[in-house]
């Protein structure tokens, strides 16, 4: 079960000193019932807190001890505990989860998948990531101010994405948030228990393009030469297909039938 907050918890969303976040004029539309659906539907373990933000709370200012997650990164592929290769992503460049957008944690999960099908198993090395990838700022939407701290990952150059066929609009995804607390950055066994994500929001770091190996070249090419079809977004989200191979807690509801 989730736990609610009262007025004047939250961090002052309005300072001066800080960034002016879009996020800043986003409270959460979610509710208790939201947070018990999520838990069920996503098999969240009981020792990983959910809570539900107060009126006045902001994911820009976390409250103590606390992370913003937003509904729809579960869409797209993400679970808690959060896998490592995610949590080095975000640390590498600066980001707390909500300041990724919906396809871009599609992209994270599709290349993870994508990956490890065609390195037999491998693990998406970070410098592999950032040499296909780059973090971009959403869009300027017509006749509107820049939404300052919302990113998506844009591939470098001329490439094109590893993931195809992402949805390039999701209705509400920035207002359906919620705090994390708890063992929720901890896989079983995990291999880096001192890599945490930020939680309070940055200006994504610019991080280099690596030259790659022979073995990562030929590894790029195999997934880029592959039928499109299975690099799409459904095809592979689609019957939790990548969740179960990868070793992600899966769905047992039906947001993936």
């Amino acid at each position: 079960m989730g736990t609610t907050s009262g007025l004047g918890e939250a961090s002052d969303p309005y300072r001066a000193d800080v960034v002016r976040w879009a996020a800043m004029d986003v409270p959460s539309i979610m509710k208790e019932e939201d947070l018990t659906r999520l838990r069920e539907e996503y098999r969240i373990p009981e020792d990983i807190e959910l809570i539900l933000p107060g009126p006045n709370e902001r994911a820009c200012f976390p409250r103590l001890g606390c992370t913003a997650l937003h509904l729809n990164a579960f869409v797209s592929g993400m679970r808690l505990p959060l896998h490592p290769m995610f949590r080095r992503i975000l640390r590498a460049y600066d980001l707390a989860p909500t300041q990724v957008a919906p396809n871009g944690w599609s992209q994270m999960v599709g290349s993870m998948y994508l990956w490890f099908r065609h390195s037999f198993g491998m693990e998406m090395p970070l410098y592999v990531f950032q040499s296909v990838y780059q973090p971009r700022k959403l869009p300027r939407k017509k006749g509107k101010e820049e939404e300052v701290g919302w990113y998506y990952f844009c591939p470098w150059g001329s490439h094109k994405p590893l993931v195809t066929g992402c949805p390039s609009s999701i209705k509400q995804w920035k207002e359906s948030w919620f705090w994390v607390k708890g063992n929720w950055q901890r896989v079983y066994d995990d291999p880096e228990p001192d890599l945490n994500v930020p939680s309070v929001y940055g200006i994504a770091s610019p991080l280099p393009r690596c030259e790659l190996s022979r073995e990562n070249t030929d590894v790029l090419r195999s997934i880029y030469e592959a039928d499109i079809k299975g690099r799409s977004y459904n095809f592979i989200l689609n019957r939790q297909r990548c969740l179960v191979e990868l070793g992600l807690v899966a769905s047992k509801g039906s947001l993936f039938s």
